[in-house]
């Protein structure tokens, strides 16, 4: 099984940097976090970013890595619910494309959610049928597979975290059987079950055979911690068994950006990020045996 890790981890230092750190901590893959195309004067939006994009190509393979999961963007503030799926379309479509260029096969996509969830369950499914099979063309053409998030919010009134937008892993399989491609298969942040109620060992025996991808990361079921597994409350044993149980094919990808925030030079995150490799290698091995 592949273990791979975000760029954002290490992006402080740079992205050719960050991958470096990831390569030489252990890691089989990268995976590319393209939130920056958020930002219309990045890099990612600029006459050059093919030349930008195929050189982080080059630096992964100088590194003996390769792109297998990125991350596109995943929300765009704005009133208008029918601008923001435009919005999102446009930068994710460039996210598509930028896949493509370097190989990955599994982009992870969020669902659109507009805020308030709970009583718009339907009105927020219909809308994001509409922004995946507005992608979808791309994603075949390009060859890369849309990875459905699960997702939590805050309720404000009681201070508590709640599920969004496939939260409910019910909710998440139906999304993925409504468009009924393979180039849409589900992604399962195992951090954003907890948070949403719910047990990620649960999530994966709903979602079984869909679920092709995910993130890895250790939370409290309070705070979005993105920090080591083993450095919180979560169950390994149980995550890591019902991932064997559904014969799970995808890779074991971290999203434990949050652990590495105060590790401020380049010789603490590489430390950091070894030992983040050690741990993912008794995960995986806890799966395959």
């Amino acid at each position: 099984m592949i273990l791979s890790q975000t760029t954002s981890c290490a992006s402080k230092f740079g992205e050719e940097k960050s991958i470096e750190i990831i390569a030489n901590a252990g890691f089989d893959a990268i995976d590319y976090n393209m939130e920056s195309l958020k930002d219309d004067k990045g890099i990612l939006f600029s006459d050059n970013y093919k030349d930008y994009v195929l050189n982080l190509l080059e630096v992964a393979k100088k590194n003996n890595v390769c792109f297998n999961q990125g991350h596109a963007v995943g929300y765009i503030p704005h009133e208008d619910h029918d601008t923001v799926l435009k919005l999102l379309i446009e930068k994710n479509v460039r996210a598509i494309e930028i896949a493509g260029l370097l190989g990955i096969r599994t982009l992870v996509i969020h669902p659109v959610a507009f805020g308030q969830y709970v009583g718009r369950e339907e009105y927020l499914f219909h809308k994001n049928m509409e922004y995946f099979k507005g992608l979808l063309p791309y994603a075949e053409n390009y060859g890369v597979k849309l990875a459905c998030e699960n997702m939590w919010c805050g309720d404000k009134r009681k201070g508590v975290t709640i599920g969004s937008v496939c939260g409910n892993p019910f909710e998440h399989a139906k999304y993925i059987d409504e468009i009924n491609s393979e180039f849409l298969v589900a992604c399962l942040d195992v951090g954003h079950c907890s948070l949403a109620g719910r047990e990620a060992q649960d999530c994966i025996r709903v979602l079984g055979d869909r679920l092709q991808a995910l993130h890895i990361h250790d939370n409290d079921y309070l705070d979005d911690m993105h920090t080591l597994p083993g450095l919180s409350e979560m169950n390994w044993d149980e995550i890591t068994k019902a991932l064997a149980d559904i014969n799970y094919k995808g890779d074991f990808t971290f999203e434990t950006d949050h652990f590495f925030d105060s590790l401020n030079t380049i010789e603490e995150t590489e430390t950091g990020m070894k030992l983040a490799a050690l741990i993912g290698r008794k995960l995986i091995s806890k799966i395959e045996n």
